[in-house]
């Protein structure tokens, strides 16, 4: 296989492909010797025909089906010669198939390529606040509980028919439930604090250059998904559509943003040999969490 790069800026690359000889012959026999079992030949039993006389039938379809299952193959093989990590789905174009070759080129951007220095992801400085509930806090959400069900019997009730109503056996009881709630909605608004702190830290120091096409795709899913939530919300589709604009204005910086991290955290997780999976985000910041120092 001959393999032709082209850098054609920081990202965008040109690959050309040529496949013959053995390598391509042997791929091609493969695929039409899979294919061979449904397709009939007059005079042979289905997948005894030989290749030449079952190319003679079927050229067409057989090339499609060669193109079709050989062409990405060729394509990751490339790639993988050319030690290059692709970023999205290619442009295939000047595709030539004959009997002994097979030649492509293809355009795409690569994954942009980040120096993951430890200094840069290791002992941040993170700000955190103690969570703590105050009394003046439970009693807010008791009295606005009492003014709900107020609405709702015209009546006020007593700290203990309030904790029965709310299937409590005491008012202390209902008292510690409010609490815990409200230290648990603290706790995850302090993480939500300290993560944002991690990602403005990485974001700074990391320069990342997009592929576009990513940016792109992802700025789309972001869009796709905010007109879902609105139309499960009952919105108007013709709000929706006035909305549209301004939505994907504002969802543009925060698809770059995530693509950004997304290269970042990848990048700390290959140098610190963290196994990359679906839950990149949540392992690679619990990872730099722990190397952080955190101050009141």
């Amino acid at each position: 296989m001959k393999v032709e790069l082209k850098k054609i800026d920081k990202l965008k690359r040109t690959i050309k492909v040529e496949v013959e000889g053995e390598e391509f012959l042997k791929e091609k026999n493969e695929v039409y010797s899979k294919r061979s079992k449904d397709l009939k030949v007059p005079g042979f039993r289905p997948g005894s025909a030989p290749l030449d006389v079952l190319e003679r039938h079927h050229s067409k379809f057989l090339k499609e089906e060669l193109l079709k299952e050989s062409l990405p193959t060729f394509y990751r093989k490339a790639l993988e010669d050319q030690k290059i990590l692709p970023a999205g789905m290619p442009h295939v174009y000047d595709i030539k198939l004959t009997a002994n070759v097979l030649s492509f080129s293809a355009d795409f951007e690569a994954r942009p390529e980040i120096e993951a220095k430890e200094s840069n992801y290791k002992g941040i400085k993170i700000k955190i606040k103690n969570c703590e509930v105050k009394e003046i806090e439970v009693e807010k959400v008791l009295t606005n509980l009492k003014e709900g069900i107020k609405k709702v019997i015209n009546k006020d009730l007593e700290d203990g028919d309030l904790a029965k109503w709310a299937s409590y056996p005491d008012i202390k009881s209902l008292r510690e439930a409010i609490k815990a709630q409200l230290f648990i909605e603290k706790s995850r608004e302090r993480r939500q604090k300290v993560d944002n702190q991690v990602r403005a830290h990485l974001l700074k120091v990391f320069k990342v250059e997009l592929p576009k096409d990513e940016v792109t795709r992802h700025h789309q899913e972001l869009v796709d998904r905010e007109i879902y939530n609105l139309q499960r919300r009952g919105v108007p589709q013709e709000d929706i559509d006035k909305y549209k604009k301004d939505l994907g204005e504002r969802l543009q910086s925060v698809a770059e943003e995530d693509l950004r991290i997304y290269y970042i955290l990848e990048a700390i997780a290959k140098n610190e040999g963290i196994k990359i999976d679906n839950n990149i985000g949540d392992v690679v910041l619990g990872f730099v969490l722990n190397q952080a120092q955190f101050s009141s």
